[in-house]
Parts: C-alpha cells; sequence; structure tokens
C-alpha cells in the first residue's frame, strides 16, 4: 500500500454500499488520506468488520461514520448525505456504490420487478445521492462524483440484463451530469472495476480452477485489490489531481476490458450468499 499523503485531509465523502468489497475499500482508503466518511449498508451486521479495521487508522474512528440505509429509498438516501453536510459541514465526494442484485435469469424468464428493484438500487440511487449532495458541491464550487459501470454491462453478460441495463444507464446519467454540473466545479466520472470483490471470492470458491484460468487472461494477472488497487484509482479521481476529468467511464481493471470475458453462470445459482433482493415494485 502506498503511503498515505493526506490528499483527502478536510474533505467530506459519502460512500453507498460501504461495508463490504470494493465499498469498504473506497472507505478505508479515503479515512488514511483524511477524508471523513460517512458510509451506510442497509444491515448493519454488514459493518463488523469495518468497525476494527477503522480502529487501527490514525484518527479513523473520529472521522467515519456508519449509517443504516436502503439505497432503494428515496428518503432515505437523501437523509444520509444531509445528515452528512450536517455532522461535517458539508459534502465534497459521493460515490455511488451501492447496488442491489437478482438472481440471474434469462431475459424471457425476469420478472419486471428485477428490472425495477435493479434500476431503483443501483440507477436511482445514485441520482438520488448526486442530487442531495448537488445544492452543497454547487455552494463551494466544486465537488466529486462517481458512479460505477461493470464489464457485464459492456460484454453483455448472459443472465443479468436488469443488472446491466442498470450499469448502462449510470454511464449515461456521469456524462450528462458532468455536461450540466461541469460549470460548478463538479467533476462527475464513472469506474468499470475488476476487483477481488465478495462475489467474485464467493465465484473462487465455488470454481477455483476456472478463477484462476480468467486471473491468467487479465494481462496483470489477478484481480484488482479493493483498497489498494480499485480505491486507488477512485482516490486520484476525488483527489486534486482529478479536477480536469469528467466525464469519463474508465476501466480499472488491469487490463480486463481487452482479454475476453470468460466468467458465466448458471442461472438460479446465488453468487451473493443469501443477499440477493426480492422484486420491488415501483411507487
Amino acid at each position: 500500500m502506498t503511503q498515505p499523503q493526506g490528499r483527502l485531509k478536510g474533505k467530506v465523502a459519502v460512500v453507498t454500499g460501504g461495508t463490504l468489497g470494493i465499498g469498504q475499500g473506497i472507505v478505508l482508503r479515503f479515512l488514511k488520506e483524511g477524508a471523513s466518511v460517512v458510509y451506510c449498508s442497509r444491515n448493519p451486521a454488514n459493518n463488523a468488520e469495518n468497525v476494527a479495521l477503522i480502529a487501527a487508522i490514525p484518527g479513523g474512528p473520529g472521522r467515519a461514520k456508519f449509517r443504516v440505509a436502503d439505497a432503494g429509498r428515496r428518503d432515505e438516501i437523501f437523509a444520509l448525505v444531509e445528515g452528512t453536510a450536517t455532522l461535517f459541514g458539508g459534502v465534497d465526494i459521493v460515490v455511488n456504490n451501492a447496488q442491489g442484485i437478482a438472481p440471474g435469469k434469462p431475459i424471457e424468464e425476469k420478472p419486471d420487478g428485477d428490472y425495477s428493484m435493479s434500476l431503483i438500487t443501483g440507477f436511482y440511487q445514485s441520482l438520488w445521492a448526486s442530487q442531495a449532495a448537488f445544492p452543497h458541491m454547487r455552494a463551494k464550487g466544486s465537488g466529486r462524483i462517481i458512479l460505477m459501470s461493470s464489464h457485464w454491462n459492456i460484454y453483455g453478460h448472459p443472465y443479468s440484463s436488469d443488472y446491466n441495463c442498470t450499469k448502462g444507464a449510470n454511464e449515461s446519467l456521469t456524462r450528462t451530469m458532468a455536461h450540466e454540473w461541469g460549470r460548478y466545479g463538479i467533476t462527475v466520472n464513472c469506474i468499470t472495476p475488476a476487483a477481488n470483490s465478495v462475489v467474485f471470492k464467493e465465484h473462487r470458491l465455488r470454481d477455483p480452477e476456472g478463477c484462476e484460468r480468467i486471473e491468467r487472461t487479465i494481462p496483470m494477472r489477478h484481480m484488482g485489490d479493493c483498497e489498494r488497487e480499485i480505491a486507488g484509482a477512485v482516490l486520484g479521481l476525488c483527489s486534486n489531481n482529478g479536477r480536469f476529468i469528467t466525464g469519463q467511464t474508465i476501466c480499472v481493471d488491469g487490463g480486463t476490458w481487452i482479454s475476453p470475458p470468460l466468467l458465466h453462470h448458471t442461472p438460479g445459482v446465488d453468487l451473493h450468499l443469501g443477499r440477493e433482493q426480492a422484486p420491488t415494485a415501483l411507487a
């Protein structure tokens, strides 16, 4: 890990879905770089590991606040951002990392509720958090907003059409927000990570040889470490070094984008350890 350089000292960040995988890596990296971070999960039990990890960061416990919030509820996402601004005196960074996951199914079998749930927890969550942060960023004349895409969207990964469409929508929202909000000093970017995430770790348990084959096709020969490599790129975009980068979808993937997609799942297999979400009707 690169030595912290205080690149986010004095900054205030909101990270949705900040207790596991990529979100957890971003929370920890931001705290080590001096930011105050408010992060959320709908399940408070998911925060147990973070408590111990944050305790080891100098000043971390005083600058980190966990909140229970459901990414699929507009009122809770707005309250998360507004509460952050009240607690720390503003909002400088929003990382829209949360995403609900439905079981994989062919398009002809996908219920409408899967599409609405995925869009609500991924696209709408990103929209809501960004909308809530915008007045605070505009008042400061600066801000950083990060959204998430996926290689599954790029490749049209089978059995996850709802998820893929959501990530495509995030990319489009990124470009439009960058156009509209750049005049206020706000940058908006989207990353497409290839990470040693919760999902990939679960897949490795099911098919270690298959995962090794996948990693051999990646030019860097491994999936990205959530804190060191994925969060490192997000840090760069959110620091002063990223002040002139906006409207971009950036693959943070060790070259996965130029490698053939090999990860195929069987319909109905639960790779999310019981964390998949039920179909949700639009309000």
